[in-house]
């Protein structure tokens, strides 16, 4: 297994751990800091660490019922290929690679990308098809705490929408005391929705149903319907963590998430990024 790479701008400072999700691994810190301020003021809250840390990507398909890893982990399986810290060199001030493959079945990549201007982490999420695979969905979904190590709560505000934003394209967390919020957003083509779920569910079809739970110590969500994908062929999913200081300056992209160029493979998939994302906005 490859060390963990930790990454750090001034609103944020988290890690890719050796499974590919945000957090250096369970409760070691990196787990995914904020700072609002903007100077590097890290404080004692943390989204991911308290209590039982739980951010996790899976995938589901006819094929194999749903697969996933989880920075708990549990469950870790799909393994790791790679992870690259690609920042030198690159259009962003941070940028990680993490790449794995499950059973012969798809390969799958992350590359984590901000600049040290953001309050957000955009990613780029690929899956490619080592065989034919039908009905074929993947989550994203982390439960955020950031009002445990100060105020001892576990429990969030949560809210499908918000912002001026589709319920389908954003789901957000904010903390009760501090106001912090943390969300999933994405404006991409492809077929998604966005949950919120007091199980913890790694199951996409939850998300994709639109699964309200509210407020309480709950997991927050966005799931791709991708359908078929057949062998030799990839999909692209782009979508980002964002936050902000309360719900209302949450820092979501200007630019569209969407179209990246073909790579020649999977391994250069970071040449395209340059062009992914705008300069942060804050909405008022």
């Amino acid at each position: 297994m490859a060390a963990p790479i930790t990454m750090e701008g001034d609103y944020v400072r988290t890690a890719i751990s050796d499974n590919g999700t945000l957090g250096y691994g369970g409760s070691v810190s990196p787990g995914l800091l904020h700072d609002p301020s903007g100077t590097q003021n890290w404080g004692a809250e943390d989204y991911l660490t308290p209590g039982s840390p739980w951010e996790m990507f899976g995938v589901k398909a006819d094929q194999f019922g749903t697969v996933a890893n989880n920075n708990a982990g549990w469950p870790t399986s799909i393994a790791t290929t790679n992870l690259s810290d690609l920042s030198a060199g690159s259009a962003f001030d941070n940028h990680v690679l993490w790449s794995g493959t499950y059973g012969g079945v798809f390969n799958i990549s992350h590359e984590y990308v901000f600049n040290d201007n953001y309050e957000r982490i955009d990613v780029l999420t690929s899956i490619e098809a080592l065989t034919d695979l039908t009905n074929l969905k993947f989550l994203r979904a982390i439960d955020p705490d950031p009002d445990v190590n100060t105020y001892g709560s576990y429990d969030t505000i949560n809210t499908r929408g918000g912002a001026g934003i589709a319920e389908e394209d954003f789901v957000n967390s904010q903390g009760a005391q501090t106001g912090l919020t943390l969300g999933l957003f994405t404006n991409s083509s492809v077929e998604h929705n966005t949950g919120i779920t007091s199980s913890w569910s790694e199951n996409p079809d939850v998300y994709l149903g639109g699964q309200n739970d509210g407020n309480g110590d709950n997991v927050i969500g966005l799931a791709f319907n991708i359908g078929s994908l057949f062998q030799g062929d990839l999909i692209k999913l782009t979508y980002s963590y964002v936050m902000g200081e309360t719900l209302d300056n949450v820092d979501i992209p200007d630019e569209p998430v969407a179209s990246v160029p073909e790579p020649g493979t999977l391994g250069l998939l970071g040449l395209g990024l340059a062009g992914l994302l705008g300069v942060r906005r804050r909405n008022k």
